[in-house]
């Protein structure tokens, strides 16, 4: 096994995972894993009684790595990410260790939150697009296109960062989703409509990318969002969160990327769309997902849509001669 059977066993994880797991996931799980080992050897380098390599881990060394994880500033979401990864080469290497503890004391691990945040109000969508329009540069460019395409698409960071500009079409106003979630398992690509407030949007990135592209001699680049310094080469999460940082910065409107996606979903059932379009027009595999954690109707809209429903019914109980309640009448409690 070597001198570093825990890198060693990674390796091996990743490898056997090559042909299963898409190619970006493959990407960042190989980047935390091997971070999570360079910790553990520091961890190791302290406690020379653990054992190094995972297939021989018992209860001690799972306690270490617990130990280790609460010295960061981490939230319980980013802590039980990576036990997932960790637990996955454990599996992998054939040791229930993890498993089992997680089994038989639950509240030693830290849980995934489910709260997604709230979807952002017509008055924090004005000022957001309006700091994106206010950007100079290239990265205004990518600020503009960016969060209009979020805020009227709903696609999910990197279904839009590893977009390819063939995966547009400005004939039918269509954007192809390439890389879905769970991309080679249970996720498929679809298509999403470009909506009219999109299309200016679209349409003003893709002759400032025409320009770009020029400059560079270039003709064409994979990419659709491309950078400025290396077109063919595509935007990574950090330096898009640059940018919609410095669009939180000038805006005033503190906001994830996935805040615009559950905008986009609470904006369709705002505007009469019902729960099942929204939950496709999502990607989601249940509307229960849709509605638990992206976007329920506000209850002007039932409020709408329970008069709609019954409004053509008698105004009145039949024998009647006037409404059910005059401004006249003296009832205790009605103004």
């Amino acid at each position: 096994m070597g001198r570093n059977p825990l890198k060693t066993r990674i390796s091996q994880y990743l490898e056997a995972n090559a042909g299963y797991l898409a190619e970006q996931t493959l990407v960042e799980r190989r980047r935390k894993l091997e971070a999570f080992q360079r910790r553990y050897a520091d961890v190791c380098r302290h406690d020379k009684t653990l054992r190094r390599d995972p297939a021989k881990w018992s209860e001690v060394e799972v306690r270490a790595i617990l130990m280790e994880m609460r010295q960061h500033d981490w939230n319980p979401t980013t802590q039980a990410h990576e036990l997932e990864n960790i637990a996955a080469v454990l599996r992998f290497v054939g040791n229930p260790v993890l498993d089992m503890m997680k089994e038989r004391i639950p509240t030693l691990f830290p849980r995934r939150l489910s709260h997604r945040g709230p979807s952002l109000s017509a008055e924090e969508r004005q000022r957001v697009l309006g700091a994106a329009a206010g950007m100079g540069g290239w990265s205004g460019e990518i600020a503009r296109v960016l969060i209009a395409t979020h805020l009227y698409t709903g696609l999910r960071p990197k279904e839009l960062r590893m977009s390819e500009v063939k995966d547009i079409d400005a004939l039918h106003w269509v954007l192809h989703v390439r890389h879905p979630k769970g991309e080679g398992t249970y996720g498929d690509p679809r298509d999403t409509p470009i909506p009219e407030p999109l299309r200016p949007f679209i349409a003003e990135y893709m002759r400032a990318r025409g320009r770009l592209l020029a400059e560079k001699g270039k003709l064409t680049a994979r990419p659709f969002m491309c950078r400025k310094d290396k077109p063919d080469a595509f935007y990574s999460a950090n330096r898009l969160q640059t940018i919609k940082a410095k669009v939180e910065q000038l805006s005033g409107v503190k906001f994830e990327l996935r805040a615009l996606r559950r905008t986009y979903g609470q904006m369709l059932l705002d505007n009469d769309a019902d729960l099942e379009t929204a939950s496709l027009a999502l990607g989601h595999r249940s509307v229960r997902t849709t509605q638990a954690y992206y976007c329920q109707k506000s209850m002007d809209t039932v409020r709408s849509e329970v008069l709609r429903a019954l409004g053509n019914g008698p105004s009145r109980p039949p024998g009647t001669k006037k409404g059910l309640i005059s401004p006249t009448d003296d009832y205790t409690g009605y103004a």
